[in-house]
């Protein structure tokens, strides 16, 4: 379960102040994370293989979630009309 829970917040952290190039190494880290809480704590191999899939997995859950509330709390940027209205046009056909 700890495994788990810092993938998640881990992956809120980098979705929300980092690019997506982030993840790879986030993902190796939170794998050795997991195989190192599960593995000495008795839990068998495929017991830590779930918990590694399942660690990944909310990683990158968590900067889904992360990302998406970056972009949802971004300030919307001004709309600045095209230069078009600077021009003079004539009427003089």
């Amino acid at each position: 379960m700890l495994p788990i829970g810092f993938a998640a917040l881990l992956g809120l952290v980098l979705g929300r102040y980092f690019r997506v190039a982030v993840l790879a190494p986030g993902v190796v880290a939170t794998t050795i994370f997991a195989a190192f809480v599960d593995w000495p704590n008795g839990a068998g191999a495929s017991a830590t293989l779930a918990a590694v899939v399942i660690a990944a997995v909310s990683l990158q859950l968590g900067y889904l979630v992360g990302t998406a509330t970056a972009h949802s709390s971004a300030r919307p940027r001004p709309f600045h009309p095209p230069a078009l209205a600077k021009l003079k046009i004539s009427a003089d056909l």
